[in-house]
């Protein structure tokens, strides 16, 4: 678990402790609740010095990051903290359960989505949130489950090359796609685009004036450089990605009518969840949509294993069978 977090969570028992006004709270039993609770919630033990607590202690009245102002005073007497205001509280705010609820939800699907150092300034407001919106994050509850990683190959060029796009710089980068050797070329970035759990980049490559896509994951260097970026204003994203699935666009292909017959329960998955969206049920089972071939719809098509069955273009039946065979072929 982060610093972060583990912040957040002396945070919120700091607080808890100090509106229990029938107790002393120095720095050594502030100490050990915020131990405890880090424990309970990381199953991890831990030791907090005097400095971090008087830290947080410092943070949590005059940080303005964080905002909480707490009217946190010392009682030399009784060797004590405590709140001066008896009715402040971190986490009071005027929401009801039901804004709390949508909070959290909110809170809980934004968390998923990682990868830019761009966003790390949410991180404070995030916080804030979950302070503001969970009475106990041991007692949290978890819904909802994404599919995406929290690191994808690849993502530490993110930063870089969003900048590149954002300010219209060209790149220097060395290059090693899969069984070839490595090169370097000049590009100009004009798209990041995450598909699959991978990331991918749309560029220029000066040196063979065409635009290429490149897998993150496959990039080796990126370097600045004093050439000049080369826009693109016939590249518009939602015109190139709107006649295939996936990412691969085969230089003049074109759009063709393509039919599957889908066999069982399959039917009501790919009705509920079409396969694009052109997609229209001709008959019962019989689907039919227009799109570019490429290998993500061949990989799509094979993934439904014998439930569905190409009907035309000639070209792509054929080509499902002959890779279904093939994988066949591994078996027997």
């Amino acid at each position: 678990m982060s610093t972060n977090k583990h912040a957040l969570i002396r945070y919120r028992v700091i607080d808890k402790c100090l509106r229990q006004v029938d107790r002393a709270w120095n720095w050594k039993t502030l100490a050990s609740a915020c131990a405890k609770e880090i424990e309970k919630v990381t199953g991890k033990a831990t030791t907090l010095s005097e400095r971090t607590i008087k830290g947080d202690l410092q943070s949590m009245r005059t940080n303005e990051a964080l905002g909480y102002f707490a009217p946190i005073e010392y009682d030399r007497a009784e060797k004590s903290y405590y709140y001066s205001n008896r009715n402040f509280s971190i986490t009071e705010a005027p929401l009801n359960k039901s804004d709390s609820d949508e909070l959290k939800s909110a809170i809980s699907l934004l968390r998923q989505f990682t990868g830019f150092q761009h966003l790390e300034g949410i991180e404070n407001i995030i916080q804030k949130l979950e302070l503001l919106a969970f009475e106990s994050i041991a007692k949290t509850k978890s819904i909802v489950h994404l599919a995406q990683p929290a690191v994808i190959p690849g993502q530490k060029w993110l930063d870089m090359l969003y900048d590149s796009i954002k300010e219209d710089k060209a790149l220097m980068m060395t290059y090693k796609a899969f069984g070839k050797s490595a090169s370097t070329d000049v590009i100009s970035p004009y798209l990041l685009k995450e598909f699959d759990n991978r990331w991918y980049l749309y560029a220029l490559n000066h040196n063979k004036n065409q635009l290429r896509t490149y897998g993150l994951e496959r990039i080796e260097n990126l370097v600045t450089t004093l050439q000049e970026y080369v826009p693109n204003e016939s590249f518009e994203p939602d015109r190139y990605f709107k006649d295939i699935i996936g990412i691969t666009l085969e230089p003049k292909k074109k759009v063709q009518k393509i039919v599957i017959e889908v066999y069982g329960s399959t039917q009501n998955y790919i009705r509920t969840k079409p396969l694009h969206h052109t997609q229209i049920e001709k008959d019962t089972g019989l689907f039919e949509l227009q799109l570019i071939p490429n290998f993500e719809l061949e990989s799509l098509l094979l993934s439904f294993g014998e439930n569905i069955k190409v009907i035309s273009p000639k070209a792509l039946s054929t080509k499902i069978a002959n890779r279904a065979k093939a994988m066949a072929g591994n078996y027997f």
